[in-house]
């Protein structure tokens, strides 16, 4: 739950969601406009075959608005891990949102008096397009259904003859670990610093530099820092927010916040909530990024007391491009 909290709560801001449809799936073109999207319910009732309602929720919408006229509804999905029967979700989705269309057509035409009856709605009345972008945020590549023809089995002997009658469903699905360097650098938002991350996570040197290097200014800190929390795995960029807020952004009001200027402020503080275990853990999870950490030194870090060696261990950590790299300076 966590997980898709964080992740909303970044990719809701209107910047970074135009920023994300504009740039990763509609390759640059400024589509979207920040300023005329309006958040829209997630909640959605559908009915079950039986004709109860199920009650759902769908992670962030939000509809482009031009003139008090709805043009096209945009709606994300985040996803941890694979799932098999993720384009039958999708359709669920976007099923949801066209009907609430057309309830708020029934409605608006009952209160003035103009009910179409059996056809539901008017034929003037036309639907705005709903567009559902799945975000994947797994380290392993996706290798589930990415259409609903992926979840059908078509018996061989009668496939060619059933294909052109069996709707199929394609879903827009982004693997953000996987993004390449030309979508990467499209990116003008948070996300894409997120992004950048994510995809770094798998090549270590590529992180150091990122966290060392990098200069872009973060717009949304308490909203990043939460994200690059759940991205990472660890919650010590969460635990800073407060610190970021009283701190840096007075000290650093510029300038700005930068990745680079978090990473030093952890470095330079040991922020790992002021306790051995939290230093012993923090340094154990920066090893882990470099690749899996020998028992012997795994084992000296855990027994170490000495708050000094330990915030030594720590800077050290964050600076190393290899595992053999920390060994050596411990």
């Amino acid at each position: 739950m966590q997980k898709d909290i964080s992740e909303k709560q970044l990719e809701s801001l209107n910047d970074v969601f135009a920023d994300i449809f504009n740039n990763l799936l509609f390759h640059g073109r400024k589509i979207l406009l920040e300023d005329n999207l309006v958040a829209l319910p997630t909640e959605a009732f559908t009915k079950n075959v039986d004709g109860s309602l199920r009650q759902g929720f769908r992670d962030i919408r939000k509809a482009d608005k031009n003139l008090g006229i709805f043009r096209i509804i945009y709606q994300v999905e985040n996803q941890e891990a694979v799932d098999n029967t993720m384009p039958e979700r999708v359709m669920g989705y976007e099923y949801a949102s066209y009907e609430e269309q057309i309830k708020s057509f029934m409605s608006q035409n009952s209160l003035t008096g103009n009910p179409a009856y059996a056809k539901r709605i008017h034929s003037s009345q036309l639907l705005a397009p709903v567009v559902t972008l799945v975000l994947y945020w797994g380290q392993e590549k996706w290798s589930s259904p990415l259409r609903l023809y992926d979840m059908l089995h078509f018996p061989p002997d009668i496939r060619d003859s059933l294909l052109p009658y069996v709707a199929d469903y394609p879903m827009n699905l982004i693997q953000v670990s996987h993004l390449t360097e030309e979508q990467l650098g499209r990116l003008t938002s948070d996300f894409g610093l997120l992004a950048e991350f994510a995809v770094s996570r798998r090549q270590p040197d590529k992180l150091r530099k990122l966290m060392h290097d990098n200069q872009r200014i973060i717009r949304h800190p308490e909203e990043f820092l939460n994200a690059l929390s759940t991205v990472a795995g660890t919650s010590r960029y969460r635990e800073m927010q407060g610190h970021i807020a009283e701190h840096l952004s007075g000290q650093k009001e510029k300038e700005g916040i930068t990745m680079w200027s978090i990473e030093e402020e952890l470095e330079n503080k040991g922020f790992v909530r002021g306790r051995t275990e939290g230093k012993t853990e923090d340094i154990l999870l920066l090893l882990e990024e470099l690749g899996p950490v020998p028992s012997h030194t795994a084992g000296r870090i855990r027994q170490e007391r000495d708050p000094e060696t330990l915030k030594r261990w720590l800077k050290t950590a964050s600076r190393a491009h290899s595992m053999k790299e920390f060994i050596q300076n411990m």
